[in-house]
């Protein structure tokens, strides 16, 4: 369905945000301008907009590849131009996009009333995902593990740790998050050796990404960022449908667990350890 001739198709600037906030928060949903930044970025992060004969944003769409691996996020049509064919060609553009890039798997959360239109680009749902809230004062057992604070220098060595994991070189966003002193990275180690990281980002009383070889490790990487964030009674993490032994084992700890079955993916799985993912970054981002 072709885009009516009052309406056009261009790539996105750091002019757009303004309304792509805009737009995020009509639907409900969080701003986070550090992450809408991040699919601004090229060469493996792109992101679409539709405009009216005035230049003014009716639609928003955002990808970005991590090698094999790409997320579909930021898909946004404004309510006064639903039903317009908007939607598609966005998605679209973000999935010729991804694919020039090298993407052949992509994946995306997406909400009741999209997932039509995701399903007939061959997205299928994946299996629920799960949010776990859990509680100040959890139980961490946390012997042998040194946890501490990491800058810029630590990169290379946090990729390496984080590939095979998530799935895909996130060394673009791993950099800024590792400069970034509002929200601070922590790495955990036991003998000197990475076995979890967790991002604390108190502007979203969440930590993630978290990965975390053990349930253990992620309870004590949890457990730091209360340290961090004396005012919180309660921080989320964002567990992916392969990770149900961890949410089981946080739901020991005295965590509430609440299934969400809105992850969608197309293309064959990418080699990955889903099991070690206690956290995402955001919906946009993976």
């Amino acid at each position: 369905m072709p885009l009516p001739d009052e309406l056009s198709l261009r790539s996105a600037d750091v002019g757009d945000l303004p309304r792509m906030i805009e737009l995020r928060e009509s639907v409900g949903w969080a701003v986070h301008e550090w992450a809408l930044r991040a699919v601004l970025v090229p060469p493996d992060a792109r992101c679409f907009v539709v405009v009216d004969e005035g230049d003014r944003v009716v639609g928003v769409g955002s990808g970005i590849a991590y090698g094999a691996l790409g997320f579909v996020g930021n898909m946004i049509v404004d309510a006064e131009h639903r039903r317009r064919g908007i939607g598609s060609a966005i998605l679209s553009s973000v999935i010729d996009f991804l694919t020039q890039r090298g993407a052949t798997r992509l994946e995306l959360y997406a909400t009741p009333e999209g997932r039509p239109l995701y399903a007939r680009q061959g997205f299928q749902l994946i299996g629920p995902s799960t949010m776990v809230r859990l509680p100040r004062g959890i139980d961490v057992e946390g012997d042998g593990i040194e946890l501490a604070d990491e800058g810029p220098g630590a990169l290379a060595e946090l990729v390496a740790y984080d590939a095979p994991r998530f799935g895909g070189d996130r060394a673009a966003i791993l950099a800024p998050m590792l400069e970034d002193a509002a929200r601070p990275l922590i790495v955990a180690r036991r003998e000197h050796r990475i076995v979890g990281y967790g991002w604390i980002r108190p502007d979203a009383e969440r930590v993630g990404p978290l990965l975390a070889d053990t349930p253990e490790v992620a309870a004590a990487l949890v457990g730091e960022a209360f340290e961090r964030l004396p005012s919180l009674d309660r921080l989320s993490l964002n567990l992916p449908p392969d990770n149900r032994l961890g949410a089981e084992r946080l739901a020991e700890l005295g965590g509430e667990l609440e299934r969400w079955d809105g992850r969608m993916g197309r293309g064959p799985q990418v080699p990955r350890r889903e099991e070690t993912i206690y956290g995402m970054v955001v919906g946009a981002l993976g």
